[in-house]
C-alpha cells in the first residue's frame, strides 16, 4: 500500500525535524499552524470556552493546547492524501483514520510534560457519542470529557470555515446540524451549551481577547508549558 509506505517514512523522519527547528513543542505547534489556516487555534479557543461553560473543571489552557494539537498526526500523512479532492476510497480512509494514533505518537516524542487530557483529546477526538466513531468505537460518557469537547469544537470550526472544496456554513446551518446530531455524534449536554451560547462561541472563535462569561482566552501566540497549564482559568 503506497500510502502506508509513505506514512512510515514520514514517521521515521519527524523526530529529526523537531530537533532542527527548535524546542519540540514550539516546533510542532508551528508546523501545525503552517498548514491548518488557523484551525487548531480556533478549535482551542472554542474548546476552552465550551469547557468553561460546561463547568468541566478542566484547565482551559489544557483544552486550548489540545485544540492546537488535535490534528498533529496529519503532519505524518502523505501530502497526496491531505490535498485529495473528492471522496476517499477504502485505502485512503484507512490511512486518514490513523492520524489520531499518529498524533499521540508524535506527542510522545516531545520532552515537555503534556497533560493527560491533551493526550486523550488528540487520540479520541473522532470518537462519537453513539459509539460509531474511531479509533476504538467508545460510547457516551466513557469517552473522556476533553475528547468530547475537542470533537465538538473541531466540527463547529470545520463547518464554519471555507475550504477549497466547500463554502463555510452559516451559523444557523451549523446550529441545526448540532441539534440534529446531539446524542449521535456529540455529547447532548455539550451541544446544549454550544447552542445556548453560540454567539459567544463565534466571538471567541474570532480571537477576541476580552473575557466571555468569565472565560479569559489564553494568548494564542504565547508559549504553552506544563508550568503554565496548571494555573490558568481553572473552573471552581
Amino acid at each position: 500500500m503506497p500510502e502506508l509506505q509513505t506514512l512510515l517514512k514520514e514517521v521515521v523522519r519527524l523526530p529529526a525535524s523537531y530537533q532542527r527547528q527548535g524546542p519540540p513543542l514550539t516546533s510542532l505547534l508551528a508546523q501545525i499552524a503552517q498548514g491548518d489556516d488557523g484551525h487548531g487555534q480556533r478549535v482551542g479557543r472554542l474548546a476552552g470556552l465550551l469547557g468553561h461553560l460546561a463547568g468541566s473543571g478542566l484547565s482551559s489552557s489544557s483544552l486550548e493546547l489540545a485544540g492546537r494539537l488535535h490534528d498533529a498526526g496529519k503532519l505524518l500523512l502523505p501530502d497526496s492524501l491531505l490535498h485529495h479532492q473528492g471522496v476517499f476510497n477504502a485505502r485512503q480512509t484507512l490511512v486518514m483514520r490513523q492520524h489520531p494514533s499518529l498524533g499521540l505518537g508524535a506527542l510522545f516524542h516531545l520532552s515537555e510534560d503534556i497533560p493527560t487530557v491533551v493526550h486523550e483529546a488528540v487520540l479520541l477526538h473522532h470518537e462519537r457519542y453513539d459509539g460509531d466513531g474511531y479509533p476504538f468505537g467508545m460510547k457516551g460518557k466513557s469517552i473522556p470529557l476533553a475528547a468530547r469537547i475537542i470533537g465538538l469544537a473541531d466540527v463547529i470550526d470545520s463547518l464554519l470555515s471555507t475550504r477549497s472544496y466547500k463554502a463555510g456554513w452559516s451559523p444557523r446551518q451549523v446550529k441545526a446540524f448540532l441539534q440534529e446530531h446531539a446524542g449521535g455524534a456529540f455529547d447532548p449536554d455539550l451541544v446544549g451549551h454550544a447552542l445556548t451560547f453560540f454567539d459567544d462561541l463565534l466571538t471567541i472563535r474570532r480571537g477576541v481577547a476580552q473575557p466571555v462569561h468569565g472565560y479569559q482566552p489564553v494568548p494564542g501566540q504565547s508559549p504553552v508549558t506544563s508550568r503554565s497549564l496548571k494555573i490558568r482559568n481553572e473552573t471552581p
